[in-house]
């Protein structure tokens, strides 16, 4: 115990844990002992056990399956139902050849089986020679007695496998109880030891701490006013516990004179904090003390107090200025891409009325312009003019806010989404691949909707053509679950990296340039579909490329 009081308070920590330590590791190597032993023992058991379930199931009953087939065979009334169990007793001594490859190890027992099956030959040729009488008598006698002797040597087998499980558990039974036994001593060696040396390190550090609460308590008592006068705290150790009580008597008389300031100080303070938490600015710190630490601390919560409502106008005001400008930029990147988009629709059409105007005049210039001819190329410009006309009354239609939920197809929606970009993914000669394994239709809000799957197919053409791929393709899947309607858009552009992919959602990131997007259209698909439409989107990397889940309520 002498040599226990003058050891220092990590010392003696150290020494218990170094003690625990041992303890663990030497039952941890025990169980670890144990459980390896039983895992090769009840691999052992095992391994024994499924050669007898084999042989049973995989030789002997298609053995008797066999044989009662050819007694059928003998005893079928026609031909038809002699050829229906001829194909089936074919198929059955070919299986349980392989079977007996497979398995079987003894070679007696395949000899047997061969001459059992010449025996079923025999009995076929008969009946095949219309000599009936033979084949009853080859069943009934030779081929018979060579089945039960083939099943006699196999049952017995069978009877020494199951011998040598027996064996095997009787010998684990017999180990587990030997071992038990033994963990069970070093158990109670090891806990012993670990017991007294933890009782005599641990009654050591508890008397201690013991005088020490002691001494603190007198004090606090001094602090409610309950004693005029503390005790100083005396230990017989010589650990940090013994400095810690010189320390605090060292204190305790400062201490005391100061606590009064400090607790009106402190008193302020807490009123003060108060007040700031209920969102009220004004009051200060007005008490003084001797304690220069708590002047200092005065002084800083009145300067922070000062700026502090300054400080929030202010990041108020620049939060609000922030966001309208992201909102801003969000806007005129999706306009700019729709015009991009109307762009790509009109091309060809104008294309095409330029070449009606060009032959319109090459016809008018060589004399052969007639009214027919005039009304037959107005007609073609004017189908061209309803063409670009149509597409912008299905673009406004499609950006178009929605008041109130309707059940739409995702087939229809998807194939609508698509239809915006259909002529830039031409354009950049991007294939676009659906696949529609079941259609639903869902309540919701359809251009919202429309909306989250033209977000992903643009960012994933997008994507295919900032990386340049060979061969760009988006695959878009739809089918159904038991209570989702499901779409997955995927890309070959070779996945999201995986130190961002975590982060494609969070509202404001973007990997483009600030001219091209805010990076708010995931954001906001992520709210559509999982606050709106109570869904579910996520993401994430195949072989190819980046895989988009969206799934909604059917």
């Amino acid at each position: 115990m002498k040599i226990i009081s003058q050891m220092n308070i990590k010392s003696k920590l150290v020494t218990l844990f170094l003690i625990l330590c041992l303890t663990i590791a030497v039952l941890g190597y025990s169980a670890i002992n144990i459980s390896e032993n039983n895992k090769e023992k009840i691999k052992d058991i095992h391994k024994k056990t499924q050669i007898v379930l084999i042989n049973q199931d995989k030789i002997i009953t298609p053995l008797y399956k066999i044989r009662e087939l050819s007694q059928s065979l003998v005893m079928a009334p026609n031909k038809q139902r002699r050829l229906t169990i001829t194909l089936q007793l074919d198929y059955e001594i070919k299986t349980l050849n392989k079977n007996f490859r497979r398995y079987s190890s003894n070679e007696e027992i395949k000899t047997m089986w061969k001459t059992y099956k010449i025996l079923i030959k025999r009995t076929r040729k008969y009946l095949d020679n219309g000599f009936e009488e033979g084949a009853y008598v080859n069943v009934t006698t030779l081929s018979r007695e060579h089945f039960s002797s083939l099943i006699e040597k196999l049952l017995s087998n069978q009877s020494t496998s199951l011998n040598k499980v027996s064996q095997s558990y009787d010998n684990a039974v017999n180990e587990s109880k030997d071992i038990k036994v033994k963990i069970l001593i070093y158990i109670l060696l090891i806990l012993s030891l670990a017991s007294i040396s933890g009782w005599l390190v641990s009654n050591n550090i508890l008397n201690s701490i013991k005088i020490v609460q002691n001494g603190l308590n007198d004090f606090f008592d001094y602090l409610n006013n309950k004693k005029e006068e503390v005790q100083k705290i005396n230990t017989d150790t010589s650990d940090e516990f013994a400095q810690m009580a010189n320390t605090i008597n060292s204190n305790v008389a400062n201490i005391a004179l100061d606590m009064e300031k400090n607790k009106e100080l402190i008193q302020n303070a807490t009123k003060v904090l108060e007040e700031i938490k209920g969102g009220n600015l004004k009051p200060r710190l007005s008490k003084e003390t001797n304690n220069t630490s708590l002047n200092e601390l005065k002084l800083m919560m009145n300067d922070m107090i000062d700026n502090l409502e300054v400080q929030i106008s202010n990041e108020i005001s620049q939060r609000l200025e922030q966001e309208q400008i992201l909102i801003q930029q969000s806007k005129l990147a999706a306009m700019g891409e729709m015009i991009g988009n109307i762009a790509h629709q009109w091309r060809q059409p104008i294309a095409q009325i330029a070449a009606i105007n060009m032959n319109m005049k090459v016809t008018y210039k060589f004399n052969k312009f007639t009214k027919e001819y005039l009304d037959k190329k107005l007609d073609e410009s004017n189908k061209l003019t309803n063409y670009m006309s149509q597409t912008i009354s299905d673009f406004q239609n499609f950006f178009n806010p929605q008041g109130e939920k309707e059940d739409f197809s995702i087939k229809k929606t998807c194939e609508e989404a698509y239809f915006i970009l259909n002529s830039s993914l031409q354009y950049h000669e991007i294939e676009v691949e659906f696949n529609i394994i079941e259609d639903n239709t869902v309540l919701g809000f359809k251009n919202e909707y429309a909306q989250v799957i033209l977000n992903i197919l643009s960012n994933a053409k997008d994507i295919l053509i900032e990386r340049k791929i060979k061969n760009p393709k988006i695959k878009i899947e739809i089918k159904t679950g038991n209570n989702f309607a499901i779409i997955k858009i995927k890309d070959n552009a070779g996945g999201i990296s995986d130190e961002i992919i975590d982060k494609v959602f969070d509202p404001y990131f973007t990997t483009k340039h600030k001219s091209q997007g805010t990076g708010i259209g995931l954001y906001m698909s992520k709210n559509i579909i999982e606050r709106n439409m109570k869904g579910f989107i996520n993401v994430k990397n195949d072989e190819e490329g980046a895989v988009f889940t969206v799934k909604v309520l059917k």
